[in-house]
């Protein structure tokens, strides 16, 4: 799944290779400007837009766990429902 990625003022693209109730693990070409605390808005087409914190980055990944709230926990569920296989 496509993800946009915001945070501070900038915008990158990434590709979900990983997906759980609590958060992602996104595969993107460059990660230097992210930084484990960083808090992201993830944007895509199947999920919608969901708030979380960036808690660990790789060369080529990173991860990001879900904010802890109602919304969110509804978009991951129904992404879970309708799209997930």
């Amino acid at each position: 799944m496509f993800v946009k990625i915001n945070h501070r003022f900038e915008t990158a693209a990434g590709m979900v290779v990983d997906i759980s109730d609590n958060g992602v693990g996104v595969e993107m070409h460059n990660t230097s400007s992210f930084n484990a605390g960083d808090f992201v808005e993830l944007h895509s087409d199947k999920i919608g837009c969901i708030n979380g914190v960036v808690r660990w980055v790789r060369p080529r990944m990173l991860g990001v766990e879900f904010d802890r709230t109602t919304n969110n926990a509804a978009k991951v569920a129904a992404f879970f429902k309708f799209f997930h296989k």
